[in-house]
């Protein structure tokens, strides 16, 4: 497996649901991904405003790390495993 960071500005389609943020879909370089499966999720403290960040499954077998940030409101590819 290989890692390659990003940090590029995306559109997501998303829903609040219990206190969560559930992804379904995101737009990045002109294609539309569909979430096909979140396998994991977790925040972190970025001075006073939380990030909070998605492992999710698209189709194709690589996996891609997507993070909302509290300050900004703005989510991004934070990086992506070729697998």
């Amino acid at each position: 497996m290989e890692y390659e960071e990003i940090g590029e500005k995306i559109e997501v389609i998303s829903y609040f649901q219990g206190g969560e943020i559930h992804p379904l879909r995101f737009r990045w370089k002109e294609r539309v991904y569909h979430v096909r499966k979140v396998h994991g999720h977790w925040s972190s403290l970025l001075g006073s405003y939380r990030i909070y960040h998605f492992s999710v499954g698209v189709e194709g077998p690589d996996v891609y790390e997507l993070s909302y940030s509290t300050e900004t409101q703005e989510w991004e590819v934070s990086r992506i495993c070729l697998v």
